[in-house]
């Protein structure tokens, strides 16, 4: 099977995340924890629905916590980006990669890198919740990222400092805005559910 522009861009979404490819390397490596295990069979079958061959799913001790992962068959286009990814540190703050991106690999990124928080009043009533990417850039990098949020998703994120970098983040509307965009792909991944709980808008 021909290997076309949809299934490079998977590759490109999943190295964006999670994924790996090794400098020099042609392949990328998709490792997730035990309880997402359900979450990497969805990636490996994706991948191969597209022409893009892959390893076995293989346990791993990963440092005591156990983990599972697997790797695709290598090819060229691989190679092409990881050169254009890694300048020479992962840098994801590219326009033009950006706008390759479709609600798909939007979902992927978030399932990657995002997560969700409630936020309570002192009673326990979830009064919001905040949406978070974690980019982990600088600010001016993140700025790109934010600009091409609000340009081409209508969604305006914020950042916000963590661990001497920076992150991305947004309130209940504009998560609620963003899951929308989400939305067909959430039952794919059940084990994922939990990222997608932000409070509903109100009934009148």
């Amino acid at each position: 099977m021909k290997i076309n522009k949809d299934a490079r861009n998977l590759i490109l979404y999943m190295t964006f995340g999670d994924g790996y490819i090794q400098k020099n390397g042609s392949f990328l490596k998709i490792r997730h924890c035990i309880q997402q295990k359900e979450y990497l069979e969805w990636k490996h079958r994706l991948l191969k629905e597209n022409g893009i061959s892959v390893s076995d799913i293989y346990y791993v001790n990963n440092n005591g916590y156990g983990a599972y992962e697997f790797y695709t068959h290598s090819y060229d286009f691989i190679k092409a980006i990881r050169k254009y990814l890694y300048t020479p540190k992962k840098n994801i703050a590219q326009i033009k990669q950006l706008k390759k991106f479709t609600p798909l690999g939007l979902f992927i990124w978030y399932l990657d890198d995002g997560g969700l928080s409630q936020l309570k009043n002192k009673d326990g009533y979830i009064r919001g919740n905040n949406l978070i990417l974690n980019t982990m850039l600088s600010k001016e990098s993140n700025q790109i990222i934010i600009d091409y949020f609000n340009e081409y998703w209508n969604i305006r994120f914020r950042q916000s400092k963590n661990h001497g970098k920076y992150r991305l983040e947004c309130g209940t509307k504009e998560a609620r805005k963003f899951i929308n965009i989400l939305k067909p792909f959430i039952p794919q991944v059940p084990c994922m559910g939990y990222k997608f709980n932000v409070k509903p808008e109100p009934t009148t």
